[in-house]
């Protein structure tokens, strides 16, 4: 993540480089040591570090294997070999991994020998590239040889990295990119850890994911986390209860929620709510997150933030008929900075904006079920038909682009959004009410007991033509489908003022519909038969809007 603003750090000796052992100064202050590996500046260019209160200290590989003492250095540079220059990669293999998920910045100097002219970039590069680390310093040729994994956003990642440094990049430039990116605070390895998966046994973290949350908690005593489940990102999020060492008030502050896993998709989400939740949902609509707890290592990223508590999701707040109030505030409050900020698109349409949520095939074993509730068509066949519904003007703006039923929750009929991390600009604005429309149907009916062709009966003709907002007879109040209806009926209000060509609210919907259906996750039966009627209904309005 972002880096921490330093403390104020006392100036170390203008001698500059000291040769110590790590036992010698990991009892000293902390975060303020930078380990350097091969060569070390010389006394002149030691100043350079000084200057900024760092002190130097040169060791051997073989040093470097206690990682509560390395815990407290700040970073790590290390001199390639002109001579063995691809020695670097098993430096790296050997240390990268544990020095980044304690947050401590590594930098490579790349070998100046004239005889390996760019030779000695490319083995880091590449190095860089085969063990999978975050790099930094990277030209755009570069970045783009990484695999998608590595490539977390634009430009540089988060700290912490691997930061290439050039031949042309001195011990001072060095000195000011180590200051100017300081690292966090250090692993608590005295944070009492348990964690609890969602059937209540013990669960066990990988050893950078348990780094994480010990610098995420490093002022606490123990965590203990809960599974919360629900979500199909492959994320883990948990509700984090924690007790302090010390505190102004107690000991036992708020309930806070945990995401961990990928570090890109971490990465990423941080980006979506640093850029546009923190400021454009209102605080209480939206969780706000820990930023001192957020922290990235070498392959996994933490998220923490305020857990929404006494939240239910829509998904069970519908299926009980109360969701339609905190539907309207979803759309006219929660989200409303976002539509307040639309424009018209005239060159693009549906397809080409939303053409890459496009299902790539249909699971194998949901296909028989596809066919059994009637579908005709293939999944290219509807995608001609998805790109033939090419209306123009499109009411484009930031959507959330992933609003389904679990990822809204409802309060007291306010209606809270949560993870960010498919957040677009530019897209169509009618694809956030349909995923919601879509969701509700898929997940809020996944466990409903009826067979396919009954409910389908109950729900068919909300989805048989291209005008969605004209009336539709409503259900009897004693049919289990009636609090869909309710739900269709809101969110369709809304859906309606932002489609500007009849017709793209049912694309919109389709393709929505389509996503749920081809999802390759595996569910029980009665989830698979609802996801699989979602393509017939997905068919049926396509159909309709080409007619």
């Amino acid at each position: 993540m972002p880096a921490h603003s330093p403390a104020a750090i006392p100036c170390c000796s203008s001698q500059g480089r000291i040769e110590l052992t790590i036992a010698q100064f990991s009892a000293g202050r902390k975060r303020n040591t930078v380990i350097c590996i091969g060569d070390t500046p010389g006394d002149a260019d030691a100043q350079a570090f000084s200057s900024r209160g760092y002190m130097v200290v040169g060791l051997a590989n073989a040093e470097l294997m206690d990682l509560q003492k390395l815990a407290d250095v700040d970073s790590v540079v290390i001199s390639q070999d002109p001579n063995k220059p691809s020695r670097i990669r098993p430096a790296l293999e050997r240390l990268a991994r544990n020095l980044l998920a304690c947050d401590c910045r590594i930098y490579v100097r790349v070998a100046t020998s004239q005889q390996l002219q760019d030779v000695g970039r490319d083995i880091v590069v590449n190095a860089i590239h085969d063990l999978e680390l975050p790099g930094a310093g990277l030209s755009s040729t570069e970045q783009a040889k990484l695999p998608a994994a590595q490539q977390e956003s634009e430009g540089n990642p988060f700290a912490p990295f691997v930061y290439v440094c050039d031949v042309a990049v001195k011990w001072n430039d060095i000195a000011k990119l180590i200051a100017d990116n300081p690292s966090g605070r250090t692993p608590n390895f005295d944070l009492k850890v348990d964690v609890i998966d969602a059937n209540g046994s013990v669960m066990y973290f990988t050893h950078e994911k348990t780094l994480l949350l010990r610098r995420a908690f490093a002022d606490c005593a123990s965590v203990r986390l809960h599974e919360v489940i629900g979500g199909l990102s492959g994320v883990s999020v948990f509700r984090a209860y924690v007790e302090l060492e010390s505190g102004l008030l107690g000991r036992w502050p708020i309930v806070y929620f945990v995401k961990i896993g990928s570090r890109r998709k971490i990465a990423i989400e941080y980006n979506k709510y640093q850029g546009h939740a923190l400021m454009y949902v209102p605080s209480h609509l939206g969780p706000r997150l820990s930023l001192e707890r957020c922290a990235l290592g070498a392959a996994d990223g933490i998220l923490v933030g305020d857990f929404m508590d006494q939240a239910e999701t829509f998904r069970d707040c519908a299926r009980s008929g109360r969701a339609v109030r905190s539907i309207s505030n979803l759309f006219n409050h929660t989200l409303a900075a976002w539509r307040n900020a639309a424009v018209v698109n005239s060159v693009l349409a549906i397809p080409q904006l939303l053409g890459y949520l496009f299902p790539v095939d249909i699971p194998k074993g949901r296909e028989p079920l596809i066919r059994g509730c009637g579908a005709k068509l293939t999944l290219q066949e509807v995608r001609t038909l998805f790109e033939s519904c090419a209306s123009r003007p499109v009411l484009v703006g930031t959507i959330h682009c992933d609003l389904n039923a679990t990822n809204v929750l409802a309060r007291f009929g306010d209606a809270i959004v949560i993870d960010f991390e498919q957040l677009a600009d530019g897209k169509p604005l009618v694809y956030d009410p349909a995923s919601v429309e879509a969701s509700l149907l898929v997940d809020g009916f996944a466990n409903d007991p009826r067979d396919t062709d009954e409910w389908l009966l109950s729900i068919v003709r909300l989805y048989e033509r291209r005008d969605m907002f004209g009336w539709i007879a409503p259900c009897r109040p004693d049919d289990p489908s009636a609090w869909f209806f309710d739900c269709v009926r809101q969110i369709r209000s809304y859906a309606h003022h932002l489609e500007l060509v009849e017709g793209q609210y049912a694309t919109a919907l389709a393709l929505a519909l389509l996503k749920k259906s081809c999802n390759p996750n595996g569910f029980d039966i009665f989830a698979e038969r609802r996801r699989a009627s979602a393509f017939l209904l997905a068919e049926n309005l396509l159909q309709s809007i080409t007619a």
